[in-house]
């Protein structure tokens, strides 16, 4: 299969994801995916560097100040099976000192299974990846967030970060601290636009993403 063949078939996947988004939209008034989430200022701490990720966030120790909002897919009530979601904003983390968004969905950790979507009943308490590929220096880089410790249903409060080059083992980079919690905050994350500095998403990951975040900025025009 050719670049063009799976870049087409990118394009075509996300405009059918972005219309199908937009009709559930049109109907329930509100956003299609993530609509009801909560947001806690929060802290990445950099416990062991990756300087061969490519990534200035990962080359040396240190906190960094951001954002963290916990939401389901479905927005569907407590102990329902649904895909726990988790969006990270690490201040300077992007081009030119500016804020950089990456975005967490419940996926499996195997080399596979990282890139499949999954159902849970706690799905804030189980493993998310970022699923889906960017590229940084000349490997391809994927990262992964899991809970610290017993939760109980209760929201996690630490979440450890690892990075996976290439598909290759799971390496664990740092710590995410969860502080107070903002309320009534409903901030827009969007990673094509607030990338980490260092990445790059793959041209047939911009197809298949982009039509369904430029919905996502339209809707978030509508309700501001």
């Amino acid at each position: 299969m050719t670049t063009a063949t799976v870049e087409a078939g990118a394009k075509a996947a996300g405009r059918a994801l972005a219309g199908a988004l937009g009709v559930v939209a049109a109907v329930t008034r509100t956003k299609p995916l993530h609509a009801a989430g909560r947001t806690y200022r929060a802290r990445l701490r950099i416990d062991v560097p990756m300087p061969d990720s490519g990534v200035r966030l990962f080359s040396e120790r240190g906190q960094h100040e951001g954002l963290v909002r916990l939401s389901r897919a479905m927005s569907l009530p407590s102990g329902w099976w649904d895909i726990g979601g988790l969006a990270l904003r690490v201040d300077r983390a992007g081009p030119g000192c500016g804020p950089a968004d990456v975005l967490f969905a419940n996926t499996g950790t195997s080399r596979l299974g990282r890139h499949l979507l999954r159902l849970s009943r706690e799905p804030l308490s189980e493993p998310m990846t970022t699923l889906l590929p960017v590229r940084a220096g000349t490997s391809s880089l994927l990262l992964l967030v899991r809970p610290i410790g017993e939760t109980h249903g209760a929201v996690p409060r630490q979440y450890e970060l690892s990075i996976g080059l290439d598909g290759g083992s799971w390496r664990p980079v740092g710590i995410i601290e969860l502080g107070v919690e903002v309320q009534g905050a409903s901030p827009r994350f969007d990673p094509l636009v607030r990338r980490l500095e260092g990445t790059a998403p793959p041209t047939w990951v911009s197809e298949l993403r982009e039509p369904a975040y430029r919905l996502a900025r339209r809707l978030g025009r509508r309700t501001h």
